[in-house]
């Protein structure tokens, strides 16, 4: 069969295991033979690949930001890095469940009625991650903090903080929904096997107070229909970002809520450095099996380049 339109799959080293996307690039050869597919390194220009794949349309997909390679033509699909006053903005803007939230400034006074007694402060830099620099306060208790007044290593100090409403699922808990175009890939839930004990506390709160740790925890991969719609419907406030790393919750009254998607791409759980642990938590030496998520990749992919390839 001719080749009609080309398909670049950019491999990050460090971020991804090439192999995986090998492991794609043959299910979509499989699916669509029209489809001339190529897997570059993204610390390469590999010019031979760039020539060959400008003689048709062309879609180009990358799970994080393009470094030294770049395609000759065609859309690109590459991982963004934004601030998460910006990521939430575009996801309250769509109509999601995002809780309510403001940037901490200086004048900032915040109304009890409508964020409670308890909230959240974390950065806005987008680079923060692994909950740094996320505290919770009593919402009478917050205060506004210049930028060099944070220790030296604070994401306070690269970005404003942003106040949000604690949203109380009964239980401490997150739980992180991985999309391909709007399309499951992964599902990881991590939960508190004892209830949240914050309304009997009062004045500093650790982590530990409203974040699952160990050892009282459990790690599943659930695959309720509503946080999996939800996810999917995130994808069209962050279009440009095709991989997205939804955390969500669910609040003791069964309420869904959306946090951020993470767009900057280095959630690829498969073969990340986090990939070791996840197979842990979860008893899954295989990561791809839940969701047969390479095939929903190649599925995925087959689908933008046929109807988005320039």
């Amino acid at each position: 069969m001719a080749i009609e339109r080309n398909l670049i799959l950019v491999h990050s080293p460090g971020w991804q295991e090439v192999a995986d996307f090998h492991d794609i690039a043959r299910r979509v050869q499989s699916l669509a033979p029209e489809i001339a597919t190529y897997v570059v390194s993204n610390d390469s220009s590999a010019p031979v690949t760039r020539r060959q794949a400008s003689m048709h349309p062309t879609l180009t997909f990358s799970p994080i930001r393009l470094r030294t390679f770049r395609p000759g033509r065609g859309i690109v699909f590459e991982g963004r890095t934004i601030s998460k006053l910006e990521e939430m903005g575009r996801l309250a803007r769509a109509g999601l469940p995002v809780p309510e939230y403001e940037p901490l400034t200086a004048d900032t006074r915040l109304d009890r009625m409508r964020y409670g007694r308890l909230v959240i402060l974390k950065p806005s830099y987008a680079l923060a991650s692994f909950g740094q620099g996320i505290d919770l306060m009593e919402s009478d208790h917050v205060r506004f903090r210049q930028p060099e007044d944070f220790p030296d290593q604070h994401p306070g100090r690269r970005g404003p903080m942003i106040v949000q409403r604690f949203v109380n699922c009964g239980f401490a808990m997150t739980c992180r929904v991985l999309t391909l175009f709007g399309a499951p890939l992964l599902t990881y839930c991590r939960e508190s096997t004892v209830p949240l004990a914050i309304d009997e506390k009062s004045g500093d709160f650790t982590q530990a107070d409203f974040m699952p740790t160990r050892p009282n925890m459990r790690v599943y991969a659930p695959r309720d229909a509503d946080i999996l719609e939800l996810a999917a419907r995130a994808y069209a406030a962050l279009p440009e970002a095709a991989l997205q790393a939804c955390d969500i919750l669910r609040d003791r009254d069964g309420r869904l809520h959306i946090l951020e998607v993470n767009p900057g791409g280095g959630a690829w759980m498969f073969s990340n450095r986090s990939a070791q642990r996840f197979r842990d938590a979860l008893g899954i030496d295989d990561l791809t099996q839940p969701f047969d998520a390479f095939a929903v990749c190649a599925r995925q992919l087959v689908e933008k380049t046929r109807t988005l390839a320039q």
